[in-house]
């Protein structure tokens, strides 16, 4: 076992929040400010599973190149009981 693999190990038993901030960077010139252009979501359920799909047309206000981002969020049927799936639209995937 690694020291790395120790560390996690012992700050989950010590109860702390681990994760990561997630960014956007610029394919071009790294930079993580963006003007957002146009901004889509789409949700739905499928096998009790609920998915979000996002997508981000981004222009970088550094050098000015545009980009697509595009997100999937895929909550399983065993995750988040307090969410009422039965409500939601079914997910139709896209052609």
């Amino acid at each position: 076992m690694s020291n790395r693999e120790l560390s996690l190990a012992n700050a989950i038993a010590h109860g702390e929040i681990l994760g990561y901030h997630i960014f956007f960077h610029c394919e071009n010139c790294g930079n993580s400010l963006f003007e957002v252009k146009h901004y889509k979501e789409k949700k739905g359920e499928r096998n009790q599973d609920i998915i979000i799909e996002r997508e981000y047309y981004l222009k970088c206000t550094h050098c000015g190149s545009e980009e697509c981002d595009r997100l999937m969020t895929i909550i399983p049927s065993w995750s988040a009981p307090n969410i009422n799936r039965d409500t939601m639209e079914k997910w139709e995937d896209s052609e």
